[in-house]
């Protein structure tokens, strides 16, 4: 399954509230679909459909366990991890996905300073102190926060960039399908023309044409001077006279 398909896949998941209910009530341990409706406030049948199509696309699991005050039963657990970002504006699409199972080869100083901190409590004699779990918790989630504020800031900018861009590339008549091409080697900074083309469904020809006439280079995948060249000049013009 790619990246793009297992977005898609927990997009569907969680754009149903009965679903992010279920989910959000896993996280804190596995239950059984009679547990999760009450304690949700959903039909048991309702539970059971949701859960099954959740297990079906890989987000939850099952097995069965003997209960505590009954006969066996199907436990039910979260499957796996998914951070999912969706960012949209006048001028700024954005989405994105990821897992946080494994870590980066590369972390912060701060990140370090929190993992160090999460490990101790792993050793002798700590017994789960719930004040020191409180206080890091405490912290991660302000770090995240902070991580959450410096996005919505970079976003912002962007967005007024990608909106100074479309006034360039309208005042220089740009055709419909460069301007598409051009949002798209700006987007990805990749002028592979098979993959433009699988994006934007536009014939190979087309695109070869519309890249050599904005001279962007396509081994590198770098904005040579006929197209950087020209929307930065354009772009001095647009800041020029809006001074005088």
């Amino acid at each position: 399954m790619t990246e793009q398909n297992r977005l898609d896949t927990v997009l569907t998941i969680i754009g149903n509230p009965v679903r992010r209910a279920i989910i959000k009530r896993l996280s804190q341990e596995p239950s059984y679909a009679l547990e999760l409706a009450k304690e949700i406030g959903a039909g048991q049948q309702l539970v059971t459909t949701h859960l099954s199509i959740m297990e079906k696309n890989g987000i939850v699991s099952s097995k069965i366990m003997k209960s505590p005050i009954g006969p066996m039963r199907r436990l039910y657990f979260l499957n796996q991890s998914a951070c999912v970002s969706v960012s949209f504006g006048p001028h700024l699409y954005q989405e994105h996905f990821a897992t946080f199972d494994t870590l980066p080869p590369k972390l912060s100083e701060d990140a370090k300073l929190l993992l160090k901190r999460a490990a101790e409590m792993e050793g002798p004699g700590q017994d789960g102190n719930i004040e020191a779990i409180w206080r890091l918790l405490r912290d991660i989630d302000e770090k995240l926060m902070e991580v959450e504020r410096e996005k919505a800031v970079l976003q912002h900018i962007r967005n007024r960039v990608m909106e100074l861009t479309s006034g360039v590339m309208m005042k220089q008549e740009k055709t419909h399908d460069e301007r598409r091409i051009l949002h798209y080697l700006l987007d990805t900074r990749s002028a592979n023309v098979e993959d433009i083309s699988k994006a934007l469904n536009l014939h190979e020809s087309v695109i070869r044409n519309i890249l050599e006439k904005v001279s962007y280079p396509v081994p590198n995948g770098g904005v040579a001077e006929g197209a950087a060249g020209g929307l930065k000049t354009a772009a001095a013009s647009q800041k020029k006279g809006a001074a005088h």
